[in-house]
């Protein structure tokens, strides 16, 4: 995963391509793997959050908006403008085991509304977004890694939510930041049941 200059506002752009910060979210796979070849010139840290903690705490403040977050959101694939870009699911689901799944990535909801059918965010959406926001860089929910060549990090989709920080790399291309990520689905029947 390096640098590509892209803009994070191009419509077939990906995040993990430009080298600003990015929102706490989840990968459509059930574990993510990343391998550090060279970290970059100053930051890149990878946070992360355990979501079943930060479930808890919206369940037991505000009840009322972790009913919103059981409702289908839009999302954006990046795929192109066409309708196939965009899809629905909730940002929580329980599986028939009572295992609870977190599926959010901010970035790509707020990039969702530039399809033609997607509805705006309601006033509630709009306000679960800032507290899942909040909740998820609260320092009682987050860790922060500082990850060096050599380093291998794997995380549990389904339970944890992760970021980057913003970054600044060599000028060397030769030195410039360079991780190689891994998707892994280990219970392909979990995501039918989603």
């Amino acid at each position: 995963m390096r640098d590509l200059g892209v803009a994070p506002s191009d419509s077939t752009s990906y995040s993990y391509q430009h080298s600003g910060r990015l929102g706490y979210h989840a990968d459509p796979n059930d574990v993510v793997a990343l391998l550090c070849i060279r970290p970059a010139k100053s930051g890149g840290l990878s946070c992360i959050v355990s979501s079943v903690a930060v479930h808890n705490e919206v369940v037991r403040t505000r009840p009322d908006l972790a009913e919103v977050l059981y409702r289908p959101w839009w999302r954006d694939r990046r795929s192109g403008d066409g309708p196939d870009s965009f899809y629905e699911s909730p940002v929580y689901t329980v599986d028939s085991a009572g295992a609870l799944s977190t599926s959010y990535g901010p970035d790509y909801m707020r990039s969702a509304l530039r399809g033609a059918h997607v509805p705006p965010f309601t006033p509630a959406q709009l306000e679960a977004m800032e507290l899942l926001d909040r909740l998820n860089n609260d320092r009682r929910f987050m860790l922060a890694m500082d990850l060096r060549a050599g380093d291998m990090q794997f995380l549990n989709n389904h339970v944890t939510l992760h970021s980057r920080t913003e970054y600044v790399d060599h000028p060397e291309p030769e030195r410039r930041r360079d991780l190689v990520r891994l998707w892994l689905n280990t219970e392909q029947d979990r995501h039918a049941a989603s």
